[in-house]
């Protein structure tokens, strides 16, 4: 399975794949990276940054709740339930997307 088909199967299943929260996808995800030496991610974070206007010095999670919940604090990633964490599961797979098909690749 390619790895795009795979991150695709992991959206629609995240369970089959030990994953309820958000922290548990950017778990799975930064080990994605790390399997492509660092290269899959490479400039994620900081497109993300740049696109959001919320800072460059912000991590991955602390971003991407920002972005689905502009209102919660930056904790909210580590405590959300899979309910809870569902946007911003969303939104990371949604500009992950957006990342891959931009021409920066």
């Amino acid at each position: 399975m390619e790895l795009r088909e795979r991150l695709a199967d992991v959206r629609r299943r995240p369970r089959a794949y030990g994953l309820s929260t958000l922290g548990e996808v950017v778990a799975f995800l930064t080990g994605v990276d790390a399997a492509t030496d660092w290269r899959f991610l490479e400039g994620f974070r900081e497109w993300l940054a740049a696109k959001s206007n919320l800072g460059a010095n912000l991590a991955l999670p602390v971003l991407l709740v920002r972005i689905a919940y502009p209102d919660k604090g930056t904790d909210f990633w580590l405590t959300a339930t899979r309910e809870e964490s569902a946007k911003a599961v969303a939104v990371l797979f949604d500009e992950l997307e957006s990342f891959l098909e931009s021409p920066h690749q």
